[in-house]
């Protein structure tokens, strides 16, 4: 891929990566940190990429990956913190730059689901992707992908039911 072809690439690619990351990760300057880090990948394996069939879903791999690695960073440096802080008492999340997104109703809905689990029901709900390309990008085996759907899709159903009785 030469470079004027990279462009148009990234380009088209960039802003679709960010929606990626943002319904991942709920925060729209860690989905802009990471489309950047997948596109930089890009461009440095722009040779090899071009010999695959759908370069886009290397990149949706790549991005999902970072995000679950990104997920795994978050939580091991909060439970350090934690940690250190014992006398701290609250668990006030509502401050937390990495729960605004532009779209909070999706994050929101997502919120409760492991790093997987999101990256899972993102790709199949919000981009539409089918299991077999979801196993694909994310480099497990289509049984995996379905039985996280199911398991997403339970946690949500506890999550919304505990809701509404909270409302009622």
């Amino acid at each position: 891929m030469h470079d004027d072809e990279y462009d148009e690439f990234f380009r088209a690619n960039y802003p679709r990566l960010v929606v990626i990351g943002m319904a991942m990760s709920s925060s729209r300057a860690v989905a802009q940190d990471l489309a950047q880090e997948t596109m930089l990948r890009a461009y440095h394996n722009r040779d090899e990429l071009s010999s695959y069939g759908s370069p886009l879903a290397w990149c949706r791999r790549v991005m999902s990956n970072l995000v679950i690695d990104h997920h795994r960073t978050t939580v091991v440096q909060h439970s350090v913190a934690t940690r250190l802080s014992a006398d701290r008492t609250d668990d006030d999340t509502t401050n937390d730059p990495a729960i605004a997104t532009t779209n909070p109703r999706w994050a929101d809905l997502i919120a409760p689901l492991t790093a997987t689990q999101r990256a899972v029901a993102t790709l199949y709900y919000a981009e539409d992707q089918p299991v077999s390309t979801i196993a694909h990008t994310l480099g497990i085996s289509p049984g995996t992908v379905k039985s996280t759907l199911s398991k997403a899709r339970a946690s949500l159903r506890r999550h919304l039911a505990a809701q509404q009785e909270a409302h009622s």
